[in-house]
């Protein structure tokens, strides 16, 4: 990204969207207030290419993006192309091209994780999903745990895991709070941009 003052840094917002139509039109409006541009599907500021589909305009606006904000909630979303959920598909991405990102979880996701976490088959040779069958789409719905995971970096080894701060909220307000924490100070998230540039987007 050019560092030109003039030039308003580009924030992606991503969230399931059933049932927080509300609350995520508020995270878009105290952003653009804060100077950003946000670049969200559901308000409609996207670029679309109706030549793609609707999981490559959702990537492609990934790529575009300066920051990145996922919100993880217990929905798992209704954007999905085959066995692929768009939101997820952008978290991925994001993590994959080292944006800049921040992470927020809903404390359902996180209690509905820490409980299932205390289950496992008897037979250690089994995985707890081949045995037990959850069923999908209710709320709070255990597929959002697998977002979780992969933001939390699970899967790394604990003392060698950057990037995975993931902030806990229950309330509105409580999102609003790290929200106007981290992208109030425009130098702290101008330093963060100029020292990715400096290493060559790494």
């Amino acid at each position: 990204m050019s560092m030109d003052k003039n030039t308003k840094i580009k924030i992606m917002v991503a969230s399931t969207v059933y049932g927080f139509e509300d609350q995520l039109k508020t995270v878009v409006a105290q952003l653009n207030t804060m100077g950003y541009r946000v670049i969200n599907s559901h308000i409609g500021a996207i670029k679309v290419n109706p030549e793609l589909s609707n999981l490559e305009n959702c990537l492609n606006a990934v790529d575009e993006c300066d920051l990145f904000l996922g919100i993880i909630r217990p929905y798992y979303g209704s954007g999905n192309i085959g066995e692929k959920n768009i939101t997820f598909e952008e978290i991925k991405r994001a993590i994959e091209l080292k944006k800049p990102h921040w992470f927020l979880v809903h404390h359902d996701v996180d209690l509905m994780r820490r409980f299932i976490k205390q289950f496992e088959p008897k037979d250690k040779r089994s995985k707890l999903f081949d045995v037990v069958n959850i069923k999908t789409g209710k709320n709070p719905d255990y597929r959002s745990i697998g977002i979780y995971n992969h933001v939390l970096k699970e899967n790394e080894i604990v003392e060698e895991r950057k990037g995975n701060w993931v902030q806990e909220f229950y309330s509105m307000e409580e999102l609003m709070t790290f929200i106007q924490e981290q992208f109030s100070d425009k130098k702290f998230i101008t330093d963060i941009l100029k020292q990715k540039e400096a290493n060559n987007g790494k």
